[in-house]
């Protein structure tokens, strides 16, 4: 892992283009290894065009993204999450006749050596794996308090707690970043506690960074080491969250206020 504090996304110049439509603009910041990283911004400001194209879904139309020194730009989705890199949605991706503890095990069949077919027939090597599997996302399941649900189909369940078996799919893939694409989106007062006991978690565990796009302002303040946000396509800034909350240039453009005590850190301030 790097040392804390070092660089370990960077994105330089970024620029995403459909014909003659802008999604990105010149972006430029990095995600230092053992930080949140928050990114805000209103709808259309190209939160989640900057995710696509972080992790291989859009193509870049210039500059570069890089991890840990290797170039992201050109390859597939499946290349950046076998490097590191995991993401999850902004609506949920699940298996929904598949139980929460399959979803989660789906995450981890990208490091066996073997394909689907094998494991569907769960036979020699593949019966063997899939049982240490069983065992491996149990402490997965626990931390996202999933394992009493654990053997109910995803589809079943709330959607919140849907949520949260597609962050535990992702954490399964053992990443050194993880991406959330609005993850409190349509969940509950508790859903968004339990996130935000997550992210800590992950924080204080070293073991996975952690970027949140976020439109819930006020959570993003509240786990972020910085924020960056972003407007029409373009980076405003990349800062502490006290310093985004006060700064003018936000206030102005992302919620189209002047007021100098509206208060960013609010969750209703969205």
């Amino acid at each position: 892992m790097s040392a804390p504090g070092a660089d370990d996304l960077v994105i330089d110049n970024l620029a995403l283009r459909f014909g003659g439509v802008v999604a990105l603009r010149d972006v430029s910041f990095t995600h230092r290894a053992g930080e949140v990283l928050g990114v805000i911004g209103p709808n259309g400001a190209g939160k989640t065009s900057l995710v696509n194209a972080i992790t291989g879904i859009y193509r870049p139309s210039g500059g570069t993204i890089s991890f840990r020194g290797n170039r992201l730009n050109g390859l597939s989705p499946g290349a950046i999450a076998a490097i590191g890199v995991a993401r999850t949605f902004q609506h949920n991706q699940l298996c929904a006749q598949l139980t929460v503890r399959e979803n989660v095990m789906l995450g981890c069949h990208r490091r066996l050596g073997y394909g689907m077919f094998k494991a569907a027939l769960g036979v020699g090597p593949a019966r063997r794996a899939e049982r240490r599997l069983r065992h491996e996302v149990e402490p997965i399941l626990e931390l996202l308090g999933l394992d009493d649900a654990a053997d109910e189909p995803a589809g079943s369940l709330p959607y919140g707690v849907q949520k949260r078996v597609e962050i535990a799919r992702a954490l399964a893939l053992r990443p050194t970043v993880l991406l959330l694409d609005e993850p409190a989106a349509g969940t509950s007062d508790e859903d968004r506690a339990s996130l935000v006991r997550i992210i800590k978690h992950l924080q204080q565990d070293a073991s996975c960074s952690v970027v949140v796009i976020e439109h819930d302002v006020g959570l993003v303040m509240e786990v972020s080491d910085r924020v960056a946000v972003l407007d029409w396509g373009e980076c405003l800034m990349v800062e502490r969250p006290e310093v985004v909350a006060s700064d003018e240039r936000v206030l102005a453009a992302y919620l189209g206020v002047d007021d100098p005590d509206t208060d960013l850190s609010r969750s209703d301030a969205a």
